[in-house]
């Protein structure tokens, strides 16, 4: 059960609480990381999502969604796909909805604060899941619907466009102010991303291709 910090009865125990230690900023972060807990270990998701589009994609991705509880409008009941499962972050607000081959596939906010109580979720695109996997060095796993090689190596030429605009961006700075550390820096970091991208995309089209 996700407890509804804006009760009154909640809000009522909160202040007295507060009242009680002094220490109003320890009980907000020991809220925060309860409303995690209870909720990677609830039958619910968020009722809100971040685009419009994405309670259809996820009824077709095989996720029941229930009607938003009338006790607690910002969760309704949700029965995940089989092998998926909710498991918490390191970010007492972020959990996430990972797949049966552990990628986070779902995003999901919640601010358990009773002065700012809040929640949405939000699904991870491939670009997402593919640039992460390349930031944080883990492995990209791919499939035969979402992530297929073809799929991935297309996110990875995308990113690497997006890596070289980065550096024509910082070349541009680094003309204009001439000798200039920080583009020269930074010029460097986005040019050795590119290149990661561009051969990691190389890889992944002959994978598509074998």
């Amino acid at each position: 059960m996700i407890e509804n910090t804006q009760d009154p009865q909640s809000v009522k125990a909160t202040a007295l609480l507060a009242l009680a230690t002094g220490d109003t900023d320890a009980i907000i972060r020991a809220q925060e990381r309860a409303g995690q807990q209870q909720l990677v270990h609830s039958d619910r998701l968020p009722t809100e999502t971040s685009n419009a589009g994405d309670t259809a994609l996820l009824r077709d991705l095989g996720f029941v969604l229930g009607e938003p509880d009338p006790a607690d409008p910002l969760f309704r009941p949700a029965t995940l796909p089989e092998g998926w499962k909710r498991e918490a972050s390191d970010h007492d607000m972020w959990s996430y909805v990972i797949d049966q081959l552990g990628r986070r596939r779902l995003a999901v906010f919640y601010k358990a604060a009773f002065y700012d109580r809040r929640a949405f979720m939000r699904l991870n695109t491939l670009y997402g899941y593919v640039t992460e996997c390349v930031y944080k060095d883990t492995p990209i796993v791919t499939d035969d619907t979402w992530a297929t090689p073809a799929a991935v190596a297309a996110e990875l030429r995308r990113a690497a466009e997006h890596e070289q605009k980065d550096v024509n961006g910082w070349l541009e700075v680094h003309e204009r102010n001439g000798e200039d550390e920080t583009a020269a820096r930074y010029i460097a970091e986005h040019a050795a991303k590119r290149d990661k991208f561009t051969a990691l995309a190389a890889q992944f089209e002959a994978a598509s291709e074998a």
